[in-house]
């Protein structure tokens, strides 16, 4: 008879564990939604560290600076072209990034209403490196990866908040392939590209495109003298190809194999 009572006792403690577990609203996030924990620290270096700024600044400081150089010796000023990203060269989406962590959603979850908005507020010191180079008759030419059906909402973007020559002959959106280098060849063959400016290598050339992490920092080795001089490069911490290469761009795999991933990419001691 004890038995029997001991058994139906441990019956109902194990029906009370198990109701509450299933009701319990932190073990339902663990187990059903998935996590963008990744991007917390990035993002919020991103949003709230000074540093970014004063990277931004020095940047664009510098390519004013690359400009002035290229002017003194330019016979037709016109002539000269400067290439630039857009995503996190000229417009800041880190508030696109902080909603995937908030939400608990991933790109490209909410990306098209991040970018109708048209909200993106401009990043430090570029405002004000192109209206100068504007001014000094050089051309400007923003080649992005965003896709044609952006391109209003861009150009809308990119007039409210004051950038020069925001226009359809200048903004080269994303053709049938991710590679830049063909839309970089069509300027080409009219101006002379002093400088490209951008947050990700393959802003710069078709060697770093697709490359492993090993081949993508072997090619930052051989073209070093080019950077700070033709290349500006951005922080960003949030994405790019630097986590595909990480990932050995497999677009398939899942947030927990990410994570995996992540920890076995760190070095320690």
């Amino acid at each position: 008879m004890k038995n029997h009572k001991f058994i139906a006792f441990l019956l109902i403690i194990l029906t009370i564990v198990g109701s509450s577990c299933k009701m319990n609203p932190v073990n339902d996030q663990v187990t059903q939604i998935p996590s963008n924990e990744n991007l917390v620290i990035a993002t919020l270096y991103y949003q709230r560290a000074a540093e970014v700024k004063a990277l931004y600044l020095q940047a664009y400081n510098i390519a004013g600076l690359r400009l002035d150089q290229e002017l003194a010796k330019a016979k037709e000023p016109s002539k000269l072209a400067i290439v630039l990203d857009i995503d996190e060269t000229l417009l800041d989406n880190s508030p696109y990034e902080a909603k995937t962590i908030l939400d608990s959603i991933f790109y490209p979850t909410g990306w098209d209403e991040w970018i109708n908005k048209a909200a993106a507020e401009p990043l430090p010191g570029a405002i004000k490196f192109l209206n100068y180079a504007d001014s000094k008759k050089a051309q400007i030419f923003y080649i992005t990866n965003r896709k044609e059906k952006y391109r209003e909402a861009t150009l809308k973007n990119l007039n409210e908040k004051g950038f020069p020559q925001a226009n359809v002959s200048h903004l080269m959106l994303r053709t049938s392939e991710s590679s830049k280098e063909n839309r970089r060849l069509q300027v080409l063959r009219n101006y002379k590209i002093i400088m490209l400016i951008g947050d990700n290598l393959s802003d710069f050339d078709k060697l770093f495109d697709q490359q492993t992490m090993d081949r993508r920092s072997a090619i930052v080795d051989s073209l070093s003298y080019e950077f700070g001089k033709r290349f500006i490069i951005l922080p960003n911490p949030m994405y790019g190809d630097w986590l595909n290469a990480v990932y050995q761009y497999n677009y398939s795999l899942t947030p927990e194999q990410k994570e995996q991933i992540n920890y076995k990419m760190l070095i320690g001691f």
